[in-house]
C-alpha cells in the first residue's frame, strides 16, 4: 500500500499565512501601479498638450515681431535708399531674428545685402521658391523651408516695397538659416519639462523645420498622427508611435500664421519607469514586515495545535479586496501565539492602506505647488455646476514667465510658481479652492461669492503678488480674469473661456491688472 504525503500542521501554517500576507501585498502593489499609471498619462497628456500650445502662442508672437521689422525696411527703403552705413545698423538691430537682410528689385536682383554671404552679392539674381513667390504675391510672405546656394536650410521673411505711385519695386527680406542657432530654435530647444521630453516643428506639409536631431530637418513625418491633427488646426493630446516604433505621450498645436504644427512629447516609458520606483519603494516597505510575520509563524507554529484551523480560517478569509478602508476584524483568540501574528498581520495590511491613502491624495495635488492640480479642478467646475452652487471664477498667470525661466533658468522659475501658489493660499477665504492650471496658470474658486466680492479678493491678490520679496531682480506681476456661475455661463467650458477671455484682455491692456468678464464688457469702474 502506498504512503499518502502528508503536511506538518507547521507547515501548513507558515504557508497560509505566508500567501495571505504575499497575497494583501500583491493587490496594494497592483491597485497602486494602476493609480500610478493612470494619473502620469493624464499628466503627461495635459503637460504637454499646455506645452505645445504655448510654445504655439510664443512662436506667433516671434514671427509677428520678425514681419513688423521687415515691414518698417520696408517703409524706409521705400521712401530713398538706404546708405549701407544704415542697413548695417539695421541689422545690428534685428540680428537675433535673422542671419542676414537684403533688398532685391523687381525682378530679384540684390541691391543690397548685410552681410556679404558667397553666392549672394549684390547684383545676383534670386532664383529660389521664395525669391519669386515674393515677387509674384507682391505681400507679405514667411516663406517655406528650402536649400540657399551656400547649401543651407533657410526661410525667408519678406515684405514688398512700393514706391509713391504704387508701383512695385521689389521687396526687402530676412533670412533664418534653419540648421544655425537662430531665434527660433533657441525658443523650441529645451523642454520646459525635460525627464526626456522633447519639442519639434514642421511646416504646412508635414516636413521638420526643427528637431533636437538636426539631421533629420527637412525629413516628411506628415504621417505622424499629432502631425496630421495638428495640421488639420486642431490642438490636443494623444498617445502616439512615430515612424521610429516609439511610443509617446504627444501634445499638439497649431501655429496659424505659418500653418506650422507644434509637438511636444514625452516617452511613454517614463510611466514605466515611475512604476518601477514605486514598485521599489512599496516592496521595500512590506518586506520587513513580511519577514517579521514569517518569523514569528516560524516560532510559535510549534505551539500551536487546537488553533491552527480557525487560525488558517481567519488568515484565508481577511484579504478581501485591498481597498482602502480593508480591515482585519478582531480575533476572538485568547492563544498569545496567534494574537501576535494578527497584530503583524493586520500592521502590514494598514501600511499598505496608508500608502494608498497617500498616493490617492498626490493624484489630486500639484507636486510643484502643492495647490490642486487641473483634474480636480475639472472635477470640482463641474461638481459646483450639477448642484448649482454660486461662484466666481478667477483664471490668472504670471507675466512674462518665460521671461523668467529664460532669464534666470527653469529652477528659479519654480521657485517663483511655489511663491505665487503660497501667496494665493495667503489671500483667498479658508472656503476658497487654488489650482494649478497648467503651467504658469493658475485658477481660484471663490465660493459663494458676487462679482464685487470675486474682484477685490483678485486685486488683493495681485497686489500681494506685485509686493512680494522674490527670487529675482525684477516684480512679479499677474494678469487675472473673472466669470461668474450662472450669470458668465451655465457650463465648464462656458466659464473657463469666459474667465480666459478676460484674462486676455487684461495681458492686452498691458499685464498687471484684473478684469471682469460680462456680455456688454464692461469696465471694472462700473460697478457700485
Amino acid at each position: 500500500m502506498t504512503k499518502r504525503k502528508t503536511y506538518t500542521l507547521r507547515f501548513i501554517l507558515e504557508l497560509l499565512v505566508l500567501f495571505s500576507v504575499l497575497l494583501t501585498v500583491l493587490i496594494g502593489v497592483i491597485s497602486s501601479i494602476r493609480v500610478n499609471t493612470a494619473s502620469l498619462t493624464a499628466n503627461f497628456l495635459e503637460n504637454n498638450f499646455h506645452y505645445a500650445r504655448k510654445l504655439a502662442s510664443n512662436t506667433t508672437e516671434v514671427l509677428q515681431g520678425m514681419q513688423n521689422a521687415m515691414d518698417a525696411l520696408a517703409l524706409r527703403s521705400s521712401r530713398q535708399p538706404i546708405p549701407p552705413a544704415e542697413l548695417q545698423d539695421w541689422f545690428a538691430a534685428n540680428k537675433n531674428f535673422f542671419h542676414s537682410i537684403l533688398i532685391a528689385d523687381a525682378q530679384g536682383t540684390i541691391r543690397q545685402i548685410v552681410p556679404m554671404v558667397e553666392g549672394a552679392e549684390p547684383g545676383t539674381k534670386l532664383t529660389s521658391p521664395a525669391a519669386k513667390q515674393a515677387i509674384l504675391l507682391k505681400k507679405h510672405l514667411i516663406s517655406k523651408p528650402y536649400v540657399g546656394v551656400t547649401g543651407r536650410l533657410i526661410l525667408l521673411v519678406s515684405a514688398p516695397l512700393f514706391d509713391h505711385q504704387g508701383q512695385y519695386k521689389g521687396f526687402v527680406g530676412g533670412t533664418i538659416y534653419l540648421e544655425d542657432s537662430n531665434v527660433l530654435n533657441r525658443m523650441l530647444k529645451e523642454h520646459f519639462y525635460g525627464d526626456g521630453s522633447y519639442v519639434y516643428v514642421v511646416d504646412e506639409d508635414g516636413r521638420l523645420i526643427f528637431h533636437p536631431v538636426q539631421a533629420r530637418l527637412g525629413e516628411s513625418v506628415a504621417m505622424n498622427p499629432a502631425i496630421q491633427k495638428a495640421l488639420a488646426r486642431e490642438n490636443g493630446s494623444a498617445e502616439v508611435v512615430n515612424s521610429k516604433g516609439d511610443s509617446f505621450f504627444a501634445g499638439y498645436a497649431y501655429e496659424p500664421i505659418t500653418g506650422w504644427g507644434i509637438v511636444s512629447q514625452t516617452p511613454t516609458s517614463r510611466v514605466n519607469e515611475s512604476n518601477l520606483q514605486l514598485l521599489k519603494s512599496l516592496l521595500a516597505t512590506a518586506l520587513p514586515f513580511l519577514l517579521i510575520i514569517i518569523g514569528i509563524v516560524w516560532l510559535l507554529a510549534k505551539n500551536i495545535s487546537n488553533s491552527l484551523s480557525r487560525l488558517a480560517h481567519f488568515s484565508g478569509g481577511t484579504v478581501k479586496t485591498g481597498r482602502k478602508g480593508t480591515e482585519i476584524p478582531m480575533t476572538t483568540s485568547k492563544i498569545y501565539e496567534v494574537q501576535k501574528l494578527y497584530q503583524s498581520t493586520r500592521m502590514a495590511m494598514r501600511l499598505v492602506n496608508k500608502r494608498l491613502i497617500k498616493l490617492q491624495t498626490e493624484v489630486r495635488i500639484d507636486g510643484l505647488t502643492r495647490l490642486y492640480n487641473r483634474k480636480m479642478f475639472d472635477y470640482t467646475l463641474q461638481d459646483h455646476i450639477k448642484n448649482k452652487t454660486p461662484f466666481s471664477l478667477v483664471m490668472l498667470d504670471i507675466d512674462h514667465f518665460k521671461k523668467i525661466n529664460d532669464t534666470y533658468g527653469h529652477v528659479m522659475g519654480d521657485e517663483v510658481l511655489k511663491l505665487v501658489s503660497k501667496t494665493m493660499l495667503e489671500q483667498t477665504r479658508e472656503d476658497d479652492l487654488c489650482f494649478r492650471y497648467g503651467g504658469e496658470e493658475f485658477a481660484i474658486l471663490i465660493l459663494d461669492a458676487n462679482q464685487k466680492l470675486a474682484y477685490h479678493i483678485a486685486e488683493r491678490l495681485r497686489y500681494a503678488v506685485a509686493a512680494l520679496e522674490n527670487p529675482t531682480t525684477s516684480t512679479i506681476t499677474i494678469s487675472l480674469g473673472i466669470a461668474s456661475f450662472p450669470l458668465d455661463g451655465s457650463k465648464p467650458i462656458q466659464l473657463v473661456t469666459s474667465a480666459d477671455q478676460a484674462l486676455y484682455l487684461s495681458k492686452q491692456q498691458g499685464r498687471n491688472q484684473t478684469t471682469l468678464f460680462t456680455s456688454a464688457r464692461h469696465d471694472v469702474e462700473a460697478l457700485p
